[in-house]
């Protein structure tokens, strides 16, 4: 039944043309390193973005596997096949409060779910950020598989990113990202759970976790994009990949 409704899932965000993702974003091409490090998380609901941390671990955020709904992970296989692989075990972040996340307050919107066998498929484990919290005009990389427009569930499903830029106060729980002025970049449904990147010693390495959006006017994507730092909460993290039989 769960193989059944994930591959409909699956059959709704593979189009038979070319597809998008991240709002205003550009295709992440397969040589780029971060294309080995994200995936989908999808379920009844619909689907979310995460980074793979381990062989059967991926770092992803707490509202996107908190009803206890039946969930896969999701990657692409030759010609585009999806692959999916259950979830047999999530651990949700304990200062996680569901309120705080829709009021967009101090909420640590994180969580890691574990498949039932090695995610693999060309997948890598990413590294986490080392540094501090990202400072207001440092330079982010978003990648995820939202749509690039919204309630355009057709254009979803392919890897895309986009450069950002840390704007207002940064903290330990969230930092807000921007595009260019005027411009509508940024995430949108489907890129929640996804990492942002920064660039450390010339790699990838996973800064934070995108939470929320919001858009202009009455839209909800494309303007802001706040995202939950993983430096303040790396050591709930590496203890989340022990508990579950992980290691780094």
């Amino acid at each position: 039944m769960f193989r059944a409704i994930s591959a409909a899932l699956a059959a709704t965000i593979l189009p038979a043309g070319a597809a998008l993702a991240v709002i205003g974003g550009a295709e992440v091409p397969a040589g780029d390193p971060v294309s080995a490090h994200v995936v989908m998380i999808s379920g009844q609901n619909g689907f979310c973005s995460g980074a793979v941390i381990g062989e059967r671990l991926v770092l992803t955020a707490a509202h996107c596997v908190e009803d206890g709904g039946r969930l896969g992970v999701l990657v692409f296989g030759p010609g585009r096949q999806p692959i999916i692989n259950e979830v047999v075990e999530r651990r949700v972040h304990p200062a996680y409060r569901r309120a705080d996340w829709q009021a967009r307050r101090t909420a640590v919107d994180l969580a890691v779910v574990r498949t039932a066998n090695p995610i693999g498929n060309g997948r890598r484990t990413t590294a986490l950020s080392g540094g501090g919290i990202p400072q207001a005009g440092a330079a982010i990389r978003l990648v995820g598989f939202g749509p690039s427009a919204e309630g355009d569930a057709r254009s979803a499903g392919v890897l895309r990113s986009a450069a950002l830029t840390v704007t207002g106060r940064p903290s330990s729980y969230q930092v807000r990202l921007v595009g260019p002025s005027g411009a509508a970049l940024g995430a949108c449904t489907g890129d929640s759970g996804g990492p942002v990147f920064a660039s450390e010693s010339g790699r990838p390495a996973v800064a934070g976790v995108v939470s929320w959006t919001t858009g202009r006017g009455a839209g909800r994507c494309g303007n802001l994009t706040g995202t939950v730092p993983v430096s303040p909460h790396r050591r709930w993290i590496e203890e989340t990949i022990q508990g579950l039989g992980g290691s780094r």
